[in-house]
Formats: structure tokens, C-alpha cells, sequence
């Protein structure tokens, strides 16, 4: 009786999409839901933590930055109490069965200090899993919105990007 009501709850929850994390998905929350603390509060060591040796990624600006270069930008922000603060919001987590990856896919916002939005948009965050804990390889971040484009274009300025394209 009780392997029948299992089998019912089983087929019953992947009919309506009903699943269980995976427990690196779980330390993957786990590790975003820490980056994201660690941002709100300024903190860059806690930042830090997450990213591998060799994390390269794509700001939502377009720049491309290097692991050290990165760092060095949150760091510059932290200074300012008064500048933007952001945070990513997984919608989901794909485990590789093949290689020791992730891809992690969501949408992310920038804060003014206050809480009110001024940028958000899409990212994709690639892990890798070495010695049995995730670190983040790369990640891609595009501006899909900009709720000031007075304040946006200034705070892209200021890390040397734009949306102006080339040529204008």
C-alpha cells in the first residue's frame, strides 16, 4: 500500500511539476542566496567567496571583466553607501550528468539605496564543481530595463559602458 500511494504522489507531482532540488542545487541556492546577502551588505569577502579562480564575466553594461576586475568594481561600489545594490533571483538550476557543470538561469535587479528598482534583466551563471563544492566559472547579465535613464546611463559611465551603440 504504501509503495502504491508513493508511485500515485510520484506520478501525481511530475504531471504537475512538483520536484525535489537536487542537493547541488540546493548548495547552489545556498552559495547565490550568500552572494546576494554579502552584496546588501557590503561585504566583498563574502562576495568574493563564490567566485573561481578563473570567473570571467559579461556586466550588464556589455563590459567583460576578469575575476580581480569584478572584485574590484563591487568594491568600489561598497565605498559608496549610496550606490546600487543588486541582487539575482534564480528561476532555475540545471545540473550537468556528464561534466562537473551548472547552468544557472534568472533575472536579477539593481537597487537604489531605499529599495527603489533602477535596472533589472536576465543573466545565465555557469558552476563548476571541483573537490566536491560549486564555484561560479562565468556569467552573463544583459539590461533588459532601466526605470531612470539619467541614473542608469551615469552608473554605466562610471564602470565604462553604455547603451549607446557604436558609431552614435
Amino acid at each position: 500500500m504504501k509503495a502504491l500511494a508513493l508511485a500515485i504522489f510520484l506520478g501525481i507531482s511530475s504531471i504537475f511539476g512538483i520536484a525535489q532540488d537536487s542537493p547541488d542545487q540546493d548548495a547552489i541556492k545556498a552559495l547565490r542566496v550568500a552572494s546576494n546577502k554579502a552584496i546588501a551588505a557590503g561585504d566583498i569577502v563574502g562576495f568574493s567567496v563564490s567566485l573561481d579562480h578563473d570567473f570571467v564575466v559579461v556586466t550588464g553594461n556589455g563590459s567583460f571583466l576578469s575575476r580581480d576586475a569584478y572584485i574590484a568594481a563591487f568594491r568600489k561600489d561598497f565605498e559608496d553607501p549610496r550606490s546600487v545594490r543588486f541582487e539575482r533571483m534564480i528561476d532555475s538550476i540545471e545540473i550537468s550528468g556528464s561534466v562537473p557543470l551548472a547552468a544557472e538561469h534568472g533575472h536579477w535587479v539593481g537597487r537604489l539605496p531605499g529599495g527603489a528598482v533602477i535596472f533589472s534583466g536576465t543573466y545565465l551563471a555557469m558552476w563548476r564543481n571541483s573537490a566536491s563544492h560549486w564555484k561560479l566559472r562565468s556569467e552573463l547579465f544583459v539590461s533588459l530595463a532601466c526605470m531612470d535613464v539619467a541614473e542608469c546611463e551615469s552608473y554605466r559611465k562610471r564602470y565604462g559602458g553604455t547603451t549607446t551603440p557604436p558609431g552614435n
